[in-house]
């Protein structure tokens, strides 16, 4: 279900959308402790130092002077791989591991799985299921137990948190106040 020609990641991220909260998994060999499953918030990760570094890296990329007007039209791209990057630094360093600033290298390889779509669809059993075939060979059974519990928890919170925006979005379309029109359906046909 989940294979990769890349092989299994040594620390994965487990992001739900809608939520101020994340999982980390880190199932690196050599771990002092063996591996660990780590419930984190967004809030640690965000801090004074996030938006700092991140505040720096936008104005270097606004300020060059050898910017034409097609790379200014790509500055959006450009942003958003400069908080992904200070993100993912953020998170490892939450995780316990210190890179060297100038380095992006976190000591082995991360994965992120969005949990959107037909992830939020999972039952207990297929959760089980796909998360023994994700770690099964990496995590001890008890911290296997531990994933799948803490998952199918922030699994159910983002199924409320996606109901709820719904029936905010729709609130907002009978009340007016969310403008005229809101696309419930569109089809896309050729």
């Amino acid at each position: 279900m989940f294979d990769s020609d890349r092989g299994n990641t040594d620390i994965t991220l487990c992001i739900f959308p809608h939520l101020r909260e994340f999982i980390a998994i880190d199932a690196r060999e050599n771990l002092l402790g063996g591996p660990v499953v780590l419930s984190l918030s967004i809030s640690n990760v965000l801090g004074e130092d996030f938006y700092s570094k991140v505040e720096l890296d936008f104005s270097k990329l606004l300020r060059r002077h050898d910017m034409g007007f097609l790379e200014l039209m790509a500055l959006p791209q450009q942003v958003e791989a400069v908080v992904r990057a200070n993100s993912l630094k953020r998170i490892i360093a939450e995780i316990g591991i210190n890179v060297a600033e100038e380095s992006n290298d976190p000591r082995g390889s991360v994965g992120v799985l969005f949990f959107t779509g037909s992830l939020l669809g999972f039952e207990i059993v297929q959760l089980q299921e796909a998360t023994q075939e994700l770690f099964g060979n990496k995590l001890p059974p008890h911290a296997i137990e531990q994933l799948n519990e803490q998952l199918f928890t922030l699994i159910e919170k983002e199924r409320s948190a996606i109901r709820d925006l719904t029936k905010h979005d729709l609130t907002g379309l009978i009340s007016g106040k969310s403008g005229p029109y809101i696309t419930l359906w569109e089809s896309r046909g050729k």
